[in-house]
């Protein structure tokens, strides 16, 4: 139970960690459009999965190609505010809370 609260207090940390860092330390105003929803960790902490969404969803696929160029400033503030002995490996991921909770509404309505 322990380790349990330990691993989801280090997502929630790397989540602030990195919505911080697109706000304060990125620079190109087209990323800055895109927020961080959650981030998911490996059982060995080596690799963190953060999801992206952004108000225009038909350029996601581009915002995460250049969040991926980017990569190497997130783990350099990950690793700065961070107490961890391995930084993990950043990797992002689209978001699909938001398209699946459309399509459930619409099949509700169908019925």
């Amino acid at each position: 139970m322990r380790s349990n609260y330990k691993h989801e207090h280090i997502e929630s940390e790397i989540l602030n960690v990195l919505n911080h860092t697109i706000k304060a330390e990125i620079y190109d105003e087209y990323l800055k459009n895109c927020s961080f929803t959650a981030v998911k960790l490996s059982p060995d902490y080596s690799i963190a999965t953060v999801y992206v969404d952004t108000y225009d969803r038909s350029k996601i696929e581009q915002m995460i190609d250049k969040l991926t160029i980017a990569k190497g400033v997130f783990k350099s503030e990950l690793s700065r505010h961070m107490r961890i002995r391995k930084v993990p490996d950043v990797k992002f991921v689209k978001d699909d809370t938001i398209d699946n909770s459309l399509k459930i509404d619409q099949l509700l309505d169908k019925i």
